[in-house]
């Protein structure tokens, strides 16, 4: 407690995320470290699909809208892409 009776939410403990020596302002727009495997560049890459909904008119024609759909998460490792399983496979036979 501060001493005027308040709590004082600002001195707390550090998160397990948190790094000694890196604040708040550094945590908001962090950059891009390098991941390595095995001494080889390792990264995660994140692609967004959209899916095509047809609302079906009465009176006309029908309408068609692209939404967002699912996202496709994949490895990219050795100059190559693979999904989760296959990067397994490939990388621990």
């Amino acid at each position: 407690m501060s001493t005027n009776g308040k709590k004082d939410f600002a001195a707390g403990v550090l998160l397990p995320l948190e790094r000694v020596g890196r604040g708040a302002a550094e945590e908001q727009a962090p950059a891009a470290e390098q991941s390595f495997f095995r001494g080889e560049p390792i990264a995660w890459l994140t692609v967004p699909t959209t899916k095509t909904v047809v609302t079906e008119n009465a009176f006309g024609d029908s309408e068609a809208s692209e939404r967002p759909g699912r996202k496709n998460h994949f490895i990219l490792y050795g100059g190559k892409q693979y999904k989760r399983e296959e990067f397994y496979q490939m990388a621990f036979p």
